[in-house]
C-alpha cells in the first residue's frame, strides 16, 4: 500500500502547478523478503535504467512491471511491492513521454483551486489527491491567488492542457465563460469541487443554504434576536453568495434581525476576522448583536481572538458560530460551534466522478452531501440584559 506521497514544484510559462507523486514508504524499501542485493541493483550510471533491468531484479516479466507501475489494481499486493522495491533501488523513472505517446494519455489529472492558503481546501485537495493515486493517477494542482485567476484564467487553464492532462477538478461553479469554452472544446472530462449544481458540469458539494439555516435556528433556539455575519466576498464567489443568502432567509424566517452596522465582507483568513469583529464592535457599540456568525472557522479563530483582546466573554456577552469545522475548531477558546461540513468526502467523491468518466462511464451527478451542526461552547443563551436590549429595539 502507497503511504507516503511526494510533491515538487514544475514551473511553465503560464503557472506554476504543484506535482504529487506517489512513493513506497520507508518501511516497504527494507523488507526482509525484498530481492537480493545483486550486481544488477547497482547499473552502470552511464545507461539509463530501464523496464526490463527492473523486471529483471524483480523476477517478473517486463509486461508485469508496466502494469505494477501503471495499472496497479491489475496486480497482487505482494508482486507489486517486488516491483516497487527494485524500481526503488535501480533509480527507475519511467519514460511518462513515450508512454502518453503510445497510450494517448499521461495519467496525470489536474486541480484548480484558488484561495488555496488560510482554508479548508487543502484537505480536499488531499483526498482528490489519494483517491487518484489508488488508481495510478498524478494530480497536477493548480493554485494561482484569487485575483490571478479571475484575470488569467484561460491561461492557466491552457497551461495545464498543455501538460497533457486526462481530466480537471475545479473549485466551485462560478467559473469564467471561456474556461467552460475550452474545457468543451478539448472534451476533458471535469467535476465542479463544493458546487451544489451547475448547467455547465457535474457538480460535488452540499446545500450552503441548509447550512446556513442549522447554525441561525441554533441561535434563534437560544433566544439570540439580533446577530450579525462576516463572511466572504459575494461579488466574485459562489460559495459565499449561496451561504449569505441562506442566512437571509432563515433570519427572515425566524424574525430576527440582522444587524447592518455588523454585516462585513472580507477575505477568508485568521487577519481578517480578527480586524473585522475589531470593527464590528466599533461600530455597533450601541446596540451589539448578541451572536455572530462567520462565513469559515478561520474567520471565526480570528474573531474570538479579538473578541478576547476586547474583554468580550464568549459565549456569556456574544456567541460565535461557523463553518466547515475544520480540525482546529474543537481546540479554540472556546472551543467553536460549527457546521460539519464533509470537506474530505468531496475529494473523494470527486476523485471517483473523475475516474468513471475516465473509463467511459455516465456516472450520475452525485446527491448534496450530508451535513451536522456541531455544538460546542461558543454559543450560548442570549445574556438577559443584551436580549432586553434588542427586544426594545425590535419594538
Amino acid at each position: 500500500m502507497l503511504r507516503v506521497r511526494s510533491c515538487r514544484l514544475v514551473q511553465a510559462h503560464a503557472a506554476a502547478f504543484i506535482v504529487c507523486l506517489p512513493t513506497a514508504t520507508a518501511s516497504q524499501m527494507t523488507r526482509p523478503d525484498s530481492p537480493p542485493d545483486s550486481p544488477t541493483a547497482r547499473p552502470d550510471p552511464q545507461r539509463t535504467v530501464s523496464l526490463a533491468d527492473v523486471a529483471q531484479l524483480a523476477g517478473v516479466s517486463p509486461g508485469t512491471v508496466s502494469r505494477a507501475l501503471s495499472k496497479p489494481e491489475m496486480i497482487s499486493a505482494a508482486t507489486r511491492q517486488r516491483v516497487l522495491v527494485a524500481a526503488e533501488r535501480l533509480g527507475y523513472v519511467a519514460n511518462g513521454a513515450a508512454r502518453a505517446l503510445a497510450m494517448r494519455k499521461t495519467n496525470t489529472v489536474g486541480a484548480l483551486v484558488p484561495r488555496f492558503g488560510g482554508s479548508s481546501f487543502p484537505t480536499l485537495v488531499q483526498a482528490l489527491e489519494t483517491t487518484l493515486a489508488l488508481r495510478g493517477y498524478t494530480l497536477l494542482l493548480s493554485a494561482p491567488d484569487h485575483a490571478r485567476y479571475q484575470a488569467e484564467a484561460p491561461a492557466i487553464l491552457r497551461a495545464l492542457l498543455e501538460r497533457g492532462i486526462d481530466a480537471l477538478a475545479l473549485l466551485g461553479a462560478d467559473q469564467p465563460p471561456a474556461v467552460f469554452s475550452l474545457l468543451a472544446a478539448h472534451r476533458l472530462p471535469f467535476v465542479l469541487l463544493w458546487a451544489e449544481q451547475s448547467a455547465h458540469g457535474p457538480c460535488v458539494g452540499f446545500d450552503e443554504q441548509a447550512a446556513a439555516a442549522l447554525v441561525v435556528d441554533h441561535l434563534a433556539d437560544l433566544g439570540h434576536r439580533r446577530i450579525g455575519f462576516i463572511g466572504g466576498r459575494t461579488a466574485d464567489n459562489d460559495r459565499a453568495r449561496r451561504r449569505f443568502s441562506g442566512l437571509l432567509q432563515a433570519v427572515a424566517r425566524r424574525g430576527l434581525t440582522l444587524v447592518q452596522e455588523a454585516t462585513l465582507e472580507t477575505e477568508y483568513g485568521f487577519r481578517e476576522g480578527f480586524e473585522a469583529m475589531q470593527a464590528v464592535l466599533w461600530a455597533s457599540q450601541a446596540l451589539p448583536p448578541t451572536a455572530m456568525v462567520c462565513g469559515n472557522d478561520y474567520l471565526a479563530a480570528g474573531a474570538l481572538s479579538a473578541l478576547d483582546q476586547a474583554g468580550v466573554a464568549v459565549p456569556a456577552r456574544m456567541s460565535i458560530a461557523s463553518f466547515n469545522d475544520n480540525d482546529f475548531a474543537a481546540f479554540l477558546h472556546p472551543p467553536l460551534t460549527t457546521v460539519r461540513v464533509p470537506i474530505r468526502r468531496i475529494g473523494e467523491l470527486a476523485g471517483q466522478h473523475l475516474l468513471a468518466q475516465l473509463q467511459g462511464e455516465m456516472a450520475p451527478q452525485p446527491e448534496p452531501l450530508p451535513l451536522r451542526l456541531v455544538v460546542r461552547g461558543s454559543t450560548g443563551p442570549a445574556g438577559d440584559a443584551a436580549t432586553a436590549r434588542a427586544r426594545r429595539a425590535g419594538g
